[in-house]
């Protein structure tokens, strides 16, 4: 599992819907979309089910699931003869999240189904938090560029000085969730004789 967060200045379409209400939640002024992708896997087994996830899942196996968070700000700007201020600032999200997709075959482990949706449903719960942390850094972008103001000839270095700031903040706490939740265990990401990989939510700037 892994969650990474991208932030550019652009802006795009953003879509909604995958089924599940905790994703397509975004904070009231952040126009945002979520889309779950899934990679189906074969198996009667843990041992079965964890290397196909090892085999198929994002990074090569690296992971059992990832989300990827882009965060797309505009803006214009306005004079009033000594400063600048920003106007029409907009400011967008989506998430894109791989899960695996499993479908129980008749010689299915007894118990087994219980397990792996007890998994799911904790992976999810963890991808959430995630997206939720991104989501508040979206808000935190969209109110610090509606009330900058300063030199118009340096108002973009200063867009760029925030947002910087504001996604240091978050990266900090993206890892300090995985700490606290021990990557999704302490919300039930866990699967029969192992733990699973861990979410790492890494920002990035352009």
């Amino acid at each position: 599992m892994r969650s990474s967060l991208l932030a550019i200045v652009a802006l795009t379409a953003c879509a909604s819907g995958t089924g599940k209400p905790a994703l397509d939640e975004f904070p009231p002024g952040i126009t945002g979309g979520a889309e779950v992708t899934y990679y189906d896997i074969q198996g009667s087994t843990a041992q079965q089910l964890i290397a196909e996830m090892r085999r198929l899942g994002p990074q090569d196996g690296r992971y059992f699931g990832e989300t990827q968070s882009p965060l797309r700000w505009s803006w214009r700007s306005k004079s009033n003869a000594v400063n600048c201020t920003l106007t029409a600032v907009s400011v967008r999200m989506r998430s894109d999240v791989t899960l695996p997709r499993w479908t129980p075959p008749k010689d299915t482990v007894p118990g087994l189904v219980a397990q792996w949706n007890q998994f799911i449903a904790g992976l999810e719960a963890h991808e959430v938090g995630h997206k939720d942390i991104a989501a508040r850094g979206a808000k935190d972008i969209l109110h610090k560029l509606q009330t900058l103001s300063g030199p118009c000839g340096s108002m973009s270095d200063e867009v760029k000085r925030v947002t910087a700031d504001i996604l240091g903040r978050m990266r900090v706490e993206q890892v300090a969730y995985d700490t606290d939740t021990r990557h999704g265990a302490t919300q039930g990401a866990t699967f029969p004789g192992r733990r699973p990989n861990p979410v790492a939510t890494t920002p990035s700037t352009p």
